[in-house]
This record gives C-alpha cells, sequence and structure tokens, in this order.
C-alpha cells in the first residue's frame, strides 16, 4: 500500500501475525518498508538490471533511518539512470576481494596486525586496548624467532590445522614455553585475519599445547644473601657480566617489588621524595600505583644517579638509552642464578618472596594489605571501579617492614622507614 512515510510511522508501525506489511513511500518512488510478523523492519529498493533482471537491495532499520533511505534510493535510482547494475559490482567487487586476500602471505597479516595493535584495534570486542609496548615487543620477538621462519612466507589460506598441530609439537618439545607463546600469537594473527576477511576461518583455534605448571619458588633467607651479596660485589659482577645499572635494578626489585618492566621503566620526574608514582600506561593493570620509597630504595636511587648519571631515567641502559629490557633482566639473573648455583628461579619469585614473608608470621601482615604493594590485579568490582585510594599510609607501614626485614636478611643495617629524603627533579606541567 502506498504511504506517505513519516518518522513516527516507521517507529510506531506495528506488525500483524502471518503477514508481511509493505508501505511504498508516496515521496521517493522505489522505496518501500517492510514489516515482518517478527516485528522486524527493512527498507527495500527495488530496480531492473541493463539485463532485465529486478534486483533489491535491504537495509534494516533502525540502523537506517527514513532520511537516510530516501537518500539511498534516490542515489540508486542515478546509478541504474547510468545503466549501472549496483548489486552485481557489489558482488564482484567481494569476490575480488577475497581473491586478493587469498594472495596475502602470513607476513602480510603480521605487518597489519602489529600496526593494529598499536591502536586497538587487533580484535573486536569492547574490551580492546592498545598493547603495551612490552607486550609488543615479546609477540615481535616470537615472531621473528619461531613463526615468520616457518610460516611467514605462506599464503594465510593455505595453513591447515594439522601442519599448525605439528608445529606447535615441535616448538613443545624445545621448550613448553616456547610452544605456548608461539601458539597463542599465531592464535591471534589467525583470528585478526578472519576479522579483516583474509580467510573465513581460523583453521586452528584449538590445539593441545602444555600448560604451564604454577611458580610456588620462592627465596630463602640464605639465597637472598647470596645474591645481595654478588649485587654488591664489583670484581663478582664483572664475572656474572652483571653492570651497575643491571644490578642496581635487580636490587631495587627486591626493595620495590613491582614487575620487572615497571621498576626498569623508573623516571626521575616519577619521583617526589621518598614517594614513586608509576603512572598507568607503564602498569599491567592500567592504574596508577603509588609506592613508597624506604630508606634502602633512597639509598639505591642515590648510587644510580650517581653512577647511572641519566637526567630522565633511573636505570638506562648504556647500549640503547631506553629502559632495561625484560629479556635483559631475565638474562643477567640467570646467569646469577647459575653461578652460585642455585635451584632454578627468576625475578619474578621476587615478590612471592615478599608476600610470603610479609605475610607470614615473620611480620604478620593480612594478604589483602601486603597486595597493596605489589599492584595486582583486584578482581572486585568496587576495588576497580569506585575506590579510588592510594592506601599510601598503609603501604608505607608495609614497606617499611619489608625493607627492615630484608636488610637484616643481608646482613646490612636496617633503614628507618623515613630514610634520607632526596629532592629528585619533577617533570614540569
Amino acid at each position: 500500500m502506498k504511504t506517505k512515510l513519516t518518522p513516527d510511522f516507521v517507529k510506531n508501525v506495528q506488525p500483524e501475525k502471518g503477514r508481511r506489511l509493505e508501505f511504498r513511500d508516496t515521496e521517493e518512488r522505489g522505496l518501500v518498508l517492510r514489516v515482518t510478523e517478527t516485528g522486524n523492519k527493512s527498507w527495500s529498493m527495488r530496480y531492473d538490471a541493463p539485463d532485465g533482471t529486478m534486483r533489491r537491495k535491504t537495509y534494516q532499520y533502525p540502523a537506517t533511518g527514513l532520511a537516510r533511505a530516501r537518500e539511498l534510493v534516490r542515489t540508486l535510482r542515478g546509478q541504474v539512470t547510468e545503466g549501472r547494475d549496483v548489486i552485481a559490482e557489489e558482488r564482484k567487487a567481494k569476490a575480488d576481494a577475497k581473491v586478493e586476500a587469498a594472495r596475502e602471505t602470513l607476513s602480510d597479516v603480521a605487518t597489519a596486525y602489529f600496526a593494529a595493535c598499536l591502536v586497538g584495534t587487533q580484535r573486536i570486542g569492547n574490551k580492546v586496548r592498545i598493547k603495551a609496548p612490552g607486550t609488543l615487543a615479546n609477540e615481535k620477538r616470537v615472531w621473528a624467532a619461531d613463526i615468520e621462519p616457518k610460516f611467514g612466507k605462506r599464503l594465510v589460506a593455505t595453513l591447515t590445522k594439522k601442519e599448525i598441530i605439528q608445529w606447535v609439537d615441535t616448538l613443545t618439545n624445545r621448550s613448553p614455553s616456547a610452544g605456548r607463546a608461539g601458539f597463542h600469537l599465531l592464535r591471534q594473527m589467525l583470528n585478526f585475519a578472519v576479522t579483516r576477511d583474509i580467510i573465513p576461518m581460523n583453521p586452528a583455534p584449538h590445539v593441545a599445547v602444555k600448560a604451564a605448571e604454577p611458580r610456588k619458588r620462592w627465596l630463602t633467607d640464605e639465597e637472598l644473601r647470596k645474591i645481595w651479596a654478588l649485587l654488591n660485589d664489583i670484581e663478582a659482577r664483572a664475572e656474572v657480566e652483571i653492570s651497575d645499572e643491571m644490578a642496581l635494578l635487580l636490587q631495587m626489585m627486591l626493595v620495590t617489588p613491582l614487575r620487572a618492566s615497571e621498576v626498569a621503566g623508573m623516571a626521575w620526574a616519577e619521583i617526589d621524595g621518598n614517594v614513586w608514582t608509576v603512572p598507568a600506561p607503564r602498569m599491567k593493570g592500567k592504574r596508577e600505583h603509588v609506592m613508597p620509597l624506604t630508606g634502602p630504595a633512597l639509598e639505591l636511587l642515590e648510587r644510580a644517579r650517581q653512577i647511572v648519571g641519566d637526567d630522565k631515567l633511573v636505570f638506562r641502559s648504556t647500549r640503547s638509552g631506553r629502559p632495561l629490557h625484560a629479556v635483559s633482566i631475565s638474562a643477567a639473573f640467570k646467569r646469577i642464578v647459575e653461578h652460585l648455583e642455585l635451584t632454578r628461579c627468576t625475578p619474578h619469585d621476587y615478590r612471592r618472596t615478599f608476600l610470603t614473608n610479609v605475610c607470614g608470621e615473620r611480620i604478620g601482615i593480612p594478604r589483602a594489605l601486603g597486595k597493596l604493594l605489589l599492584a595486582h590485579a583486584d578482581y572486585d568490582v568496587a576495588a576497580i571501579h569506585y575506590d579510588m585510594n592510594s592506601y599510601l599510609p598503609e603501604k608505607r607501614r608495609i614497606a617499611d617492614a619489608w625493607a627492615a626485614l630484608l636488610m637484616t636478611i643481608v646482613a646490612e643495617k636496617p633503614s628507618d622507614g623515613g630514610g634520607k629524603v632526596i629532592a629528585f627533579p619533577r617533570k614540569q606541567a
């Protein structure tokens, strides 16, 4: 039936059971509003193709409103007048795009994927965010070391689940962590290729990988003494090839138990007296973290100022001029562990050592408070979205207690909580 369509009419028209209603617009020839018995509303625009075939384009309401629908039907009439078959052109363009996509190699996909990670469009969803520089750097390392040599030149459309499984098995036999890292990154890249319409589906959404064993390692007092003594000994450090900057960083990570990348990126502008404020972009949880600096921490900073001498970064790499990299930190710590003939451990075990000690009978801090210094993820809704406190007084009591215990363990004189306050420069607004 012919009807003068208005926004109110389109919005309020009701479906009829057992019927599909069609309302032809009296203002724009060829525009039809269709209403199914389930209440679905859409625009139908019919035209005759040059070969005499009747074509129809459709658009969904309310994504396309009345004004936009009229504009589209006018444009369509103009294209038909020029002798064009719009639907045939769209079908051909889509087919051509699929053919072109089939020519893309995994290296092409990787280039686009890493570019998308910089702006947070690497996958679909409402929780997508820009990848942290450290995470992205690690993914590029995995890509260059394990994925690109095997699949880089391959057309993405030709990858099969069987060969991906065989490749993951080979990596896992070399190192379980390499198998996990390689597969997880390849899966992300293939999912990215699906969202970009390069391939219709991920050839390997699920592949068995060896699960990581939960870490339970923490350092004993004797191990802490040995590590601290080596880091303080210039000759011993030289034997293990530990630079002054690396030694100071590994000590600071034990005194202020944040993650390696968070401590490595410490800048003088983040320090105000005996308080260190780590900006949200540098934190794993993307939330600003306020860390009290104890006497031992301030003494390490003073040594860093004298030895490193950089006016921006506390622990600047002499090679790159940038913060010491997590891979370099892990490698240096591994050399220390092997030199001292300790049971395998990593810098991340510092954090477990800290919490085990402060929450145990030695100090007796409740775990909920001990976690404050770790900046560990809190999945409580109120904590995430409503509680904006920094808990600096509570953190300082915990930090002071830990510093005193640590200095006693490594046989250095315990520092009081206040320590010497150094006037570090602050970033100008």
